[in-house]
């Protein structure tokens, strides 16, 4: 692919990452040899480009134009995996989650993320596996549990994570790394109040899913002045009851809202059922207003019924403040946390397979840190890049042309850098 002049600078808007003040280099000065914030931004880049190694990253960094090694902050000799793989193991996290809140931020300045797909912005949390380790070699703070006949050691770290499912960029906003003896709801009530902090003008509703209803949860959100969507499940016993009597839904009736679309042969249709439960002494939790049923159909083109799944959730946004079409869109909506985000970092960017350095927690919870600002990066780049039948590029396309574009930067003078892409 040709690369333009303009797109050449513009993925060099993505490489100037703004780091915060606490980021700071663990290295001791007999070994330091490259740029500390140069090498962090780097190892970013090379995640958002698909290097899933500190080897190919290496090779990243032997490519790299003479105008991205300038942004990055990098000299003319590339680092070596090993280099890499000690500064890793040395990192502390500290300063790393304000940096992807300024980093989102500056999306939101220069009009990459925008709430395009719902106006009163919808912030979903929802864990995810970041590390998992079977080789008996122990790191403190992970979860420890049997995963063979055999009870083979199996050591886990999680994460709660955040995106602003609200915008078409889906950017990651922050997460909660979940060890030993630490659940996601308990996750939820420390990260929340955060991104409030950072970015509470940007949401109004917050969309979880069965494992982050609780009362405690629904309470914090309203205190905060927001609405909450969470699913119901059988951890809901009394409230999952509730919203399973049918005959209030009056579902012998047309759908409040209804979807169709065809994917992978089959047609999809989804259907809304809403129930009003303000001021229902039944629905004991925090501000309820509803209660709604989503039922999905999956069918052959002949119309043969190949699946019925039946989804129910509690919110309390009030009757009237959303279409029934945007309420059904918002189910719809919390699921870009785990389509677009999990699924991206898991299959794009190697979280799953690819583990470059795990020397102990925060290694771990560094690169993962530096995988979310990555994502960002290449969704901002797909955000930006021309559509195809009207529809975002493939990732894999998107990664391809960004580390095209890093590789022919040729602006010589970082310092001049922010002038010349705004």
């Amino acid at each position: 692919m040709t690369i333009t002049e303009a797109q050449a600078r513009r993925a060099l808007r993505h490489a100037d990452i703004p780091w915060d003040a606490e980021v700071f280099d663990p290295r001791d000065s007999s070994w330091v040899v490259h740029d500390h914030l140069g090498l962090l931004g780097g190892l970013a880049a090379a995640f958002a480009v698909g290097c899933w190694s500190l080897r190919r990253a290496e090779d990243f960094f032997a490519d790299l134009g003479l105008g991205a090694r300038r942004a990055l902050g990098l000299g003319r000799e590339e680092p070596c995996d090993t280099a890499l793989y000690r500064l890793l193991a040395e990192q502390s996290p500290a300063g790393l989650e304000e940096m992807v809140f300024a980093q989102v931020k500056d999306l939101i300045a220069r009009k990459v993320v925008r709430n395009d797909r719902l106006a009163l912005g919808v912030m979903s949390f929802d864990g995810k596996g970041t590390w998992s380790r079977t080789d008996g070699k122990r790191v403190k703070g992970a979860q420890q549990s049997a995963y063979d006949a055999e009870g083979s050691s199996l050591q886990t770290f999680g994460a709660l994570r955040a995106t602003l499912s609200s915008s078409s960029a889906c950017p990651c906003v922050g997460q909660q790394i979940i060890g030993s003896k630490e659940g996601e709801a308990t996750a939820f009530r420390e990260l929340l109040p955060r991104i409030i902090d950072q970015l509470g003008g940007q949401f109004r509703i917050v969309t979880g899913d069965a494992g982050l209803c609780a009362r405690e949860n629904a309470e914090l959100v309203t205190a905060l002045g927001r609405w909450y969507l969470f699913g119901l499940k059988g951890n809901q016993p009394h409230l999952h009851a509730l919203a399973r009597e049918y005959e209030h839904y009056t579902i012998d009736r047309p759908s409040l809202a209804r979807t169709a679309e065809k994917y992978r042969g089959h047609v999809i249709v989804r259907e809304l059922y809403a129930r009003d439960v303000a001021g229902d002494p039944a629905a004991d939790i925090e501000d309820a207003h509803q209660l709604w049923y989503v039922c999905q159909t999956t069918s052959l083109p002949s119309g043969e019924i190949t699946s019925v799944e039946q989804r129910h959730f509690v919110t309390s946004i009030p009757v009237g403040i959303l279409t029934r079409d945007e309420e059904l869109a918002l189910v719809r909506m919390h699921w870009a946390i785990e389509n677009g985000c999990h699924w991206t970092l898991d299959v794009m960017l190697g979280e799953d397979d690819a583990r470059p350095c795990q020397a102990n927690r925060n290694s771990i919870e560094t690169v993962s840190w530096l995988r979310i600002i990555g994502y960002n990066a290449v969704s901002a780049w797909r955000q930006l890049a021309p559509r195809k039948d009207r529809k975002p590029i493939a990732w894999a396309r998107a990664m391809e042309t960004l580390r095209d574009a890093l590789l022919a930067a040729q602006v010589v003078d970082h310092r001049k850098f922010a002038q010349a892409v705004t």
